[in-house]
């Protein structure tokens, strides 16, 4: 019995410390994320072109359309994609921030101008336009009315039919308060550590404040990162304690197999795959 239970503390994983005082570069796309959001969801596509050297990587269908306008974005008129989740009753479904290249942009600008204010639904907040369009994500099966603003060279949009005003709105508010946003968290930033994003040369970055498959966990970020001719693909799962982070290490196992790598941050336990780069558009989709 002894025996054994040498064997089973000696299998234990070592638990690893973050420094403290690592490398954070806050990003401007994540100054959009207020504290209390649920879900974030960020893909760089023009990191993903050239990370994968294939600028067709996401097709050619529509991400997005104001067919008002006549006005369709897709992929490769995009630099990044950014989605939040909002917390209910407050809010309901998600606002989607969306960088558009130079032209996108000036095509946009020149269609809503050419249309007119006098077609269209507009209202002021905070110094921001909001208009209210027909719009269709990529996903949906039908056009939905939603509202959208253009701040800097960002579309902040939203057609989430309980909410979609406020949804917008709470962005705005984000972006007029110059406050704290969800990644000047201490916890979150240790988090993004974790998966391995030190820089800003980054594909995706994914952040969920709720439970996983893995038993007592309280958040989940994922990344993936350009390794050559790979990708690297991590996932750190926050727990209550180191301790009990060890105790699911067999668990992380059995739920995410044959991984290329598995440690212990302090809290978080971090899984890592390593694919080749013709699997980057499977894990773009989210955590």
């Amino acid at each position: 019995m002894i025996a054994i239970a040498g064997a089973y503390y000696l299998s234990l994983p070592t638990v690893e410390h973050i420094p403290a005082n690592f490398e954070f570069e806050l990003q401007e796309w994540m100054t959009y994320v207020p504290t209390d959001a649920q879900y974030v969801g960020y893909v760089n596509y023009g990191q993903a072109f050239y990370v994968s050297d294939n600028s067709s990587l996401f097709g050619s269908e529509t991400v997005f359309e104001l067919p008002q306008l006549g006005f369709a974005i897709i992929p490769n008129d995009l630099t990044y994609e950014l989605v939040v989740q909002l917390p209910e009753p407050k809010y309901s479904g998600s606002s989607t921030v969306l960088q558009l290249t130079a032209q996108a942009q000036s095509d946009l600008v020149n269609d809503i101008t050419s249309a007119g204010l006098a077609k269209m639904h507009t209202l002021n907040y905070s110094g921001y336009t909001i208009y209210q369009f027909l719009m269709r994500k990529f996903g949906d099966q039908n056009s939905n009315l939603g509202y959208l603003t253009i701040i800097n060279h960002d579309l902040i949009l939203s057609n989430d039919k309980s909410a979609s005003l406020k949804n917008v709105e709470a962005i705005v508010d984000q972006v007029s308060s110059h406050g704290e946003s969800l990644f000047d968290e201490p916890s979150v930033r240790r988090g993004v550590f974790a998966s391995g994003v030190s820089g800003q040369s980054y594909v995706a970055l994914y952040v969920g404040m709720f439970p996983t498959q893995l038993n007592d966990t309280k958040m989940a970020i994922k990344s993936v990162i350009g390794n050559g001719d790979s990708i690297s693909v991590s996932r750190a799962l926050l727990f209550p304690t180191s301790d009990i982070a060890v105790q699911r290490w067999n668990q992380a196992h059995e739920v995410y197999k044959n991984a290329g790598g598995y440690k212990i941050l302090d809290s978080w336990l971090v899984v890592t795959y390593d694919y080749p780069l013709a699997r980057m558009r499977t894990e773009l989709i989210g955590i």
